[in-house]
């Protein structure tokens, strides 16, 4: 926990100290990692753009409102995916069972800005040690009843979920939120681009560079 939390302070003071200049050349091992070996996608055709993030990460709800830009803006030849971390810890493995949840139900979409939102600034769950019933009965507000929440956040297909990509967050070498992953081949984080102000064009870079097939 403590090395995902220095992380996190060491990107978010990039942030604030980077310029929203990207470099003119980015370089492999310094400005993005390769992950050996490349990760197998779910987008198709596609460039796959992924973050790696948690409800219970309060760096991940202060950069959301720019990743939420960066989806608007990814180039017609990309599509943006998010997985939740889990990292061993029980909250955040009851975020992410919910985030799936919420995902299978499709409700995801409505409910995903919210959920932030009621953590951090309405104060209505708890980031430490949240209830599943508490996280029930929020998604209750988007047409869903908290039994079948419940009842399906138990089910075969979302365990499955939780331990396989558990798997690949470990697989891309992971180890703190957010991170992005770009075609299941480049990690990149605030820390190696500089601040998260390049973020965008970082990624930006990598999927032209997998567009191009190069």
């Amino acid at each position: 926990m403590l090395k995902v939390l220095f992380t996190l302070g060491l990107g978010l003071g990039l942030a604030a100290n980077a310029s929203a200049q990207a470099p003119a050349e980015w370089q492999e091992g310094k400005h993005y990692t390769l992950i050996e070996p490349p990760q197998a996608t779910t987008t198709g055709d596609k460039v796959e753009v992924l973050e790696v993030f948690s409800y219970a990460c309060p760096h991940c709800n202060e950069v959301a409102p720019m990743v939420a830009d960066i989806k608007k803006r990814l180039p017609a030849t990309s599509e943006f995916v998010m997985i939740p971390a889990q990292f061993g810890f029980e909250a955040w493995k009851t975020y992410a069972r919910a985030f799936y949840t919420a995902q299978a139900l499709g409700i995801l979409d409505k409910s995903h800005e919210d959920m932030f939102r009621a953590i951090y600034v309405d104060k209505k769950l708890d980031i430490r040690s949240p209830t599943f019933a508490s996280l029930a009965e929020f998604y209750s507000q988007y047409g869903v009843s908290v039994e079948d929440f419940t009842a399906t956040s138990r089910s075969f297909a979302i365990e499955t979920r939780l331990k396989r990509n558990d798997a690949l967050i470990k697989a891309y070498g992971v180890e703190s939120t957010p991170n992005f992953i770009v075609n299941g081949k480049y990690l990149v984080s605030g820390q190696t681009a500089g601040g998260y102000n390049n973020i965008e064009a970082l990624l930006n870079y990598l999927v032209a560079k997998e567009s191009a097939g190069s």
